[in-house]
């Protein structure tokens, strides 16, 4: 339920106001401040609703409660009274001896400032509460008069001294007896301006001469059509640029998606370069070994991996040979010799490795140091 700002005009004559001689404040004792009633409001398009004060309501120990020590105003400000206005807008307060008497809510209360005091003086003396409440739509009737909603959880949040409120109300600065609150149809000297509240924006209540009802409700009514103009022309504004932001994330998304691929072909680029230079630097060598090596040791899952040429070599030959050649100071040359010697096995079915024969490695290590030597120019047998 939306919480509605109203202002409630009603009249009684001020009597027994008194001014302290020292500060020159007006203050004036047991004043009807609000009563239980049945008020008319008109809405913007000019119809007409009928919301009720239920005593209940009004005079709940929150709402009684909720006039105390509160901002009086010179007129109505347009807006809740705080502290971040109240040096603007507050010309005096009530004070704290908020109470119920009948149907009616009474206060105290003090003017402080000297222009208000000049006004009252002059006439200005009808009151209006400035509040919040919730309207909640409910059929029913009080003291006769029908209505069809009813204000509820009222919440006073200042007190307005205005120049004429509607006419059949009756709160004024009075500080004598309640019979001076009751609603009057006695006509007084001179003729007064009739004046009806309006319901503009929605929610907020305007007092205005009757006669300007029509005017006020059509220019709300334009001053409506072009707020949800407005409102329209922003969410289409909210909504082009946010298809503007997604265009944008596309596109970006794009880019960042191509600066990958561009990435990725880089790499692939360099890691084919990389392959056919080690290619170049005997990869195919080194792979054609492996192979054979594999083929000598006899097990096809032989770990090459972290070996050097001469390591994979002198495996092999241990492998044919047997662990009987000791190549621990040899050259690479003659590991060479020792491996290019070799004989592939051939391949049988359940073959665990070559058949090793002792008198021929005897014939084998002669051979080799036979070749070694000459490697080295050397005449004479031996290992050097």
């Amino acid at each position: 339920m939306a919480v509605v700002q109203r202002f409630d005009y009603d009249s009684v004559p001020i009597r027994d106001a008194k001014i302290d001689e020292q500060t020159g404040f007006l203050y004036v004792k047991r004043v009807p401040i609000a009563q239980a009633m049945v008020q008319t409001y008109y809405k913007a398009d000019g119809t007409e609703t009928q919301e009720a004060k239920l005593p209940k309501y009004i005079l709940s120990d929150a709402t009684v409660a909720s006039a105390n020590d509160k901002p009086v105003t010179n007129d109505h400000p347009g807006v809740l009274v705080t502290k971040d206005n109240s040096q603007e807008y507050m010309r005096g307060f009530t004070t704290s001896n908020a109470h119920v008497e009948g149907n009616v809510l009474y206060n105290d209360v003090a003017i402080t400032d000297a222009g208000l005091i000049n006004a009252i003086k002059n006439g200005k003396k009808e009151l209006s509460i400035g509040f919040e409440t919730e309207v909640v739509p409910e059929k029913g009737e009080y003291n006769g008069v029908k209505y069809d909603h009813v204000q509820k959880n009222i919440k006073i949040n200042h007190l307005a001294v205005v120049q004429r409120g509607r006419a059949g109300h009756s709160v004024r600065l009075v500080g004598d007896s309640a019979d001076n609150i009751a609603p009057s149809n006695k006509k007084g000297k001179g003729k007064s301006m009739e004046t009806k509240v309006v319901r503009v924006d929605g929610d907020q209540d305007i007092t205005v001469a009757a006669e300007d009802v029509a005017k006020i409700t059509k220019l709300d009514a334009a001053n409506s059509d072009k707020a949800k103009q407005i409102a329209d022309l922003k969410a289409q504004k909210k909504a082009l640029q946010d298809k503007i932001d997604q265009l944008q994330g596309n596109s970006k998304s794009a880019d960042e998606a191509q600066a990958k691929a561009d990435s990725l072909e880089a790499d692939n680029k360099k890691l084919k370069e990389e392959i056919e230079q080690l290619k170049g630097d005997g990869l195919d060598q080194r792979l054609d070994l492996i192979n054979k090596v594999k083929t000598l040791v006899g097990d096809s899952a032989y770990d090459y991996h972290g070996k050097s040429v001469r390591d994979m070599k002198i495996d092999a030959v241990k492998a044919i040979k047997g662990d009987s050649m000791d190549f621990e100071g040899k050259s690479d040359t003659y590991v060479d010799a020792a491996f290019d010697m070799l004989e592939t096995p051939k391949s049988t079915s359940g073959y665990a490795g070559p058949t090793k024969k002792n008198d021929s490695i005897k014939e084998d290590e002669a051979n080799l140091f036979a070749l070694r030597d000459s490697s080295y120019g050397v005449t004479t047998g031996g290992d050097k």
